[in-house]
């Protein structure tokens, strides 16, 4: 992949000054160069005062092992102020898919301000280092699963953006990710802030969180 070629010259050339904050997923942290260049990249967003970004995104065919990935995980995860996974990989990050909870939770107590567990159509579970804020979902008719994570991570950073409430800002991420799903295609099946209010509008309701 192209962002695999990424390195830190390219880091260097970025005037950290003219951006609000950091995104990135994990897939950058798969291979060098662009290992290398994303931490460098966390170092110099650090520095200016940006925030940063982290959706895991883990996909096991990008890496050499599982080790090396949830190493490398832990570590960007302990620099992040907002970090943002499923059940799955936060139980990857832990080392068991049992105590994946335990590990969202521990980041949001030692390193993260905002760490979203998600779970599928149970919901998600947003963490802080004072509350847990559990939400449901919209149901919908999926055509396909591609896009929903990208979908919800830029509903919920333009909400939190636009000074939604942190619940809030989930609950339109989450309604993002079910547009993209019910859609054709990815990057076109992005909602506007107009389709998405509309969305919003008109839907029955969002599930009731999951309690386990």
């Amino acid at each position: 992949a192209a962002d695999f070629q990424m390195n830190k010259n390219d880091i260097d050339a970025v005037d950290f000054s003219a951006y609000s904050a950091v995104i990135t997923t994990g897939t950058v942290l798969a291979a060098e160069p662009s290992r290398s260049a994303t931490f460098h990249a966390f170092e110099k967003a650090r520095a200016a005062g940006l925030p940063l970004i982290f959706d895991i995104d883990y996909r096991p065919y990008s890496w050499v092992s599982a080790e090396d990935a949830a190493e490398t995980y832990s570590r960007a995860g302990a620099m992040c102020d907002i970090i943002i996974g499923n059940d799955v990989e936060f139980g990857f990050m832990a080392g068991d898919y049992k105590k994946g909870l335990s590990k969202a939770r521990e980041l949001a107590q030692t390193t993260a301000s905002i760490v979203v567990y998600k779970m599928g159509e149970e919901g998600a579970i947003t963490l802080t280092p004072t509350e847990e804020i559990r939400t449901g979902i919209y149901p919908v008719t999926a055509l396909k699963p591609t896009g929903a994570g990208d979908s919800f991570m830029g509903g919920f950073l333009a909400s939190l953006s636009n000074g939604h409430s942190l619940q809030d800002a989930i609950m339109r991420g989450s309604a993002c990710a079910s547009i993209v799903v019910s859609n054709v295609g990815c990057a076109p099946a992005m909602p506007t802030t107009d389709e998405l209010n509309a969305f919003l509008s008109s839907h029955p309701g969002a599930t009731q969180p999951s309690q386990h």
